[in-house]
């Protein structure tokens, strides 16, 4: 009886199939959606303005993992990165707004080029059939 070994997915391993990729976008919208429940609760409580945040993520987070989404792989890639930036320009003394935890913040955006590169592979289309490829012509031969 031979049994396939399962593989393990960390946020360090490749997406090299589909179903690597398929795997990566629902394992991140999760991660995601934990980040957007901790910024509701902070936003609930502390700073109301990051409610906004909160729902934008969940609900790009939503739209990935449900229909497999570029575009919004892609804006949770452009959200991390301005959470990113604030949150260095928090730490740097430039802003006085924004979180002060640059390891979640710099997470978000590694999961963020992750699953771009997740719904890219999963979108992507198939080859063309090879009757639709045109042979070469080879010339000086009869």
């Amino acid at each position: 009886m031979a049994e396939t070994a399962k593989k393990k997915y960390s946020l360090f391993s490749k997406i090299e199939t589909r179903e690597d990729a398929m795997k990566a976008i629902k394992d991140n919208a999760g991660g995601f959606f934990a980040v957007a429940v901790i910024q509701g609760l902070i936003g609930a409580f502390l700073a109301p303005a990051l409610i906004i945040d909160a729902v934008l993520i969940a609900v790009a987070a939503f739209i990935m993992r449900q229909w497999n989404s570029r575009v919004a792989a892609w804006a949770l890639l452009l959200m991390s990165g301005l959470i990113l930036a604030t949150t260095v320009g928090n730490r740097l003394g430039m802003t006085s707004q924004g979180g002060g935890n640059i390891f979640l913040a710099a997470l978000m955006v590694w999961i963020s080029i992750r699953s771009v590169k997740a719904t890219i592979l999963v979108n992507q289309r198939t080859a063309t059939p090879s009757s639709a490829v045109p042979t070469p012509r080879v010339y000086g031969r009869s």
